[in-house]
Parts: structure tokens; sequence; C-alpha cells
């Protein structure tokens, strides 16, 4: 069985097995969506263009963050601590297929939720946004590097409630402290410097900088910290499989 068909069967049967899931993580990503782009506009008096692109990129990039490095790693704690990963990992299957696999499930999952946060914000906002082609690139990116980090976190993990508290510590830090729906500017010095070491960041300055002309935008230097970010997290996570294998 060639490398290829592995990661074709093993998207397939992941899909399969997440059946019951897809539907939840549509539905929690949709009402995030609404939430954010539509509900922090009544927080935020005479919301201008520039504000409102700002709040609709950060609310894509947000999709990202909450499949990547929410829900993904608690879905892989829970089938680590019922024996579903030790049953793949016994099969003789590549490690590394196995992991792009996960990944592209949850590639799946976000880019639809993407493409509803951008034509729900155009709509309600009354903006337009310009699509280069590179923002399928920050998009691959952006699901690898933060998937990447999520499967190391549940791989590295030692318990699925220690899991659980570090993905919802990080929604709450995405949401409020770093710089994806607040510009990097209104935030404090630390978050600013902090904020340098986080995925999140990269992400939604990658999205900002393909989908819309917003200033203060580096798209070559946030593909190259995605790629570090995925291509890093990955490999960690391939070296934990490969020893519990």
């Amino acid at each position: 069985m060639t490398w290829f068909t592995q990661y074709r069967d093993l998207v397939s049967m992941q899909l399969r097995s997440m059946r019951n899931e897809l539907w939840f993580a549509a539905m929690i990503q949709v009402v995030l969506s609404v939430g954010l782009v539509i509900g922090f506009g009544f927080l935020i008096p005479d919301v201008s263009e520039t504000t409102a692109l700002f709040l609709v990129t950060g609310t894509a990039t947000q999709a990202f963050v909450t499949i990547g490095l929410v829900m993904l790693p608690q879905l892989l704690a829970q089938a680590k601590e019922a024996g579903r990963i030790e049953y793949f990992l016994t099969l003789p299957i590549s490690r590394e297929a196995y992991l792009l696999a996960l990944v592209t499930v949850v590639a799946l999952m976000a880019l639809p939720a993407v493409a509803f946060t951008v034509v729900l914000g155009a709509w309600h906002y009354d903006i337009s946004f310009q699509f280069e082609p590179a923002f399928i690139l920050v998009a691959l990116l952006a699901v690898f590097s933060l998937a990447g980090v999520g499967v190391a976190m549940a791989v590295y993990s030692p318990h699925q409630q220690v899991t659980n508290a570090m993905t919802q510590l990080i929604i709450f830090y995405v949401l409020f402290f770093a710089p994806v729906l607040l510009p990097k500017e209104q935030l404090p010095e630390l978050l600013q410097f902090t904020s340098n070491f986080a995925p999140p960041t990269y992400a939604a300055d990658g999205v900002r900088a393909t989908l819309t002309d917003l200033p203060g935008t580096h798209l070559a230097r946030s593909l190259w910290v995605m790629s570090g970010f995925a291509a890093g997290s990955l490999v960690l996570s391939a070296v934990a499989m490969r020893r519990r294998g």
C-alpha cells in the first residue's frame, strides 16, 4: 500500500469516525461567527469600514483557531483516553500519513466556516473583500500551523483534563489578548511581545493581507512563521507517536 493510499484511506476513516461531530462543529462555527461578527457590532458604536474589515477577518481566523487549537486537541484527547489512537498505532501505517489525515479533516471542517464568515461580514457591514490567490496558501498554512500545534498539545498532554483546560485558556487568550480581533497597537506592550510567539497572530495577519488592503500586514513573514510552526509541531507529534507505537 502506497503512502498516498494510506493517507486517502485514513482521511476517509477519520471522516466516518467523526461524522457525529461534524454537524456539531459546523453549528458551533456558525454560532461563533454570527456572535462575533454581529455581536461585536453592538458593542462598537459607528463601526467604520476599517474596523469591520478587521473584525470579519479576525473572526474568519478564529474559525481556524477554534477547530485547530480547541476542537481537534479535545477530540484527540478523548481518542487517546479511549484507546483509539493506540489502535491506529498498531496498524502498519505511516505515522506521518495519520497526522496529515487528521490535519486534512480539520481543514475540511474549518474552510466552510471561514467562507461563511466572510460572506456574512460582507453582507452585514456592506463591505467588499479583495481575494488574492495567496489566500489559499495562507489558509493551508494556517490549518497546518494551528492544527499541528493542537495535535502536539494532545499527544504530549498527560491527561484529557489537562488538554481541555489548555484549550479553554487558548480560546480565551485569542479572543481578548491576541491581535486577532483587536489591532496589535491596542494591546499592552507585554501582550504585543507575547503575540510574536503565537501562531494565531500570523494566521490573522496572512488572512488580512490576502483579503483586504488594511495597512500594517506582513504576508511574507507570516507565511514563513506559519511554515515553521507547522513543520516543527508536526515533527514533534510524529516523533511522539513513533515512540508510542
